[in-house]
């Protein structure tokens, strides 16, 4: 009688045992292997973007070593251009492409290519999302624009500009410089004072501001 109360309650405390398993032990460890999961493809992500961060950084460095040559030839400039291509298709939205690409706009300014330039250029102002990245841009667009005898687009590109204070300074000036274009010398003075007076507040140097000033004097005067 005895055994088989002793069966009996080993029976219960089988179906008990079962009845926990099924109730909580396997949606609890349903919850560690889940969390595990999301703990393995955490760490799965930071190195993934650990290494691509560091395949970025790396082939920044050597554009950086290929366009900083005194001079580049035709296959210096297809090199830097795959290089530019790279960051830009593997590693989009980064600070490395956004850096690749105002590269690819000093490169084509060099080589007398300013279309191409202005291209690069607001490729960059429309796929970054760093504000000063995009005014960078936007000041460089500027200068190009005025390059191309395109003062009006100049001035245009600069009056939609939100520029950052440490920018102000470099701002001025290149409104100064298409004022001057225009054919506003008033404004253009204007502006290159300012300038100067926003490179000392922000302890910034500008070559070439007081220059500009002292050729317009004559101008002024005539």
């Amino acid at each position: 009688m005895a055994d088989q109360l002793n069966i009996h309650e080993e029976d219960d405390q089988l179906a008990a045992a079962k009845r926990f398993w099924h109730n909580y032990a396997k949606p609890i460890l349903g919850g560690i292997i889940i969390a595990g999961a999301g703990l393995f493809a955490w760490h799965w992500w930071q190195d993934h973007q650990q290494a691509q961060s560091e395949a970025a950084s790396l082939q920044y460095q050597q554009l950086i070593q290929l366009t900083s040559r005194d001079s580049l030839d035709d296959s210096g400039r297809q090199a830097a251009q795959s290089i530019i291509d790279a960051i830009r298709d593997q590693h989009g939205g980064t600070l490395y492409a956004d850096l690749a690409g105002m590269i690819q706009a000093r490169l084509a300014v060099e080589g007398n290519d300013l279309q191409a330039a202005e291209q690069a250029l607001d490729d960059v102002r429309q796929s970054s999302d760093r504000d000063e990245i995009r005014a960078l841009a936007g000041l460089e667009l500027a200068r190009v624009q005025l390059g191309q005898d395109n003062a009006d687009g100049a001035l245009e590109t600069l009056n939609g500009l939100q520029l950052p204070e440490a920018m102000a300074a470099r701002g001025a000036d290149i409104r100064g410089d298409i004022q001057l274009a225009l054919g506003n010398t008033a404004e253009a003075r204007s502006a290159w004072q300012d300038a100067v007076n926003l490179a000392r507040e922000h302890d910034q140097e500008l070559s070439g501001i007081q220059l500009k000033l002292d050729d317009l004097a004559p101008q002024e005067a005539s």
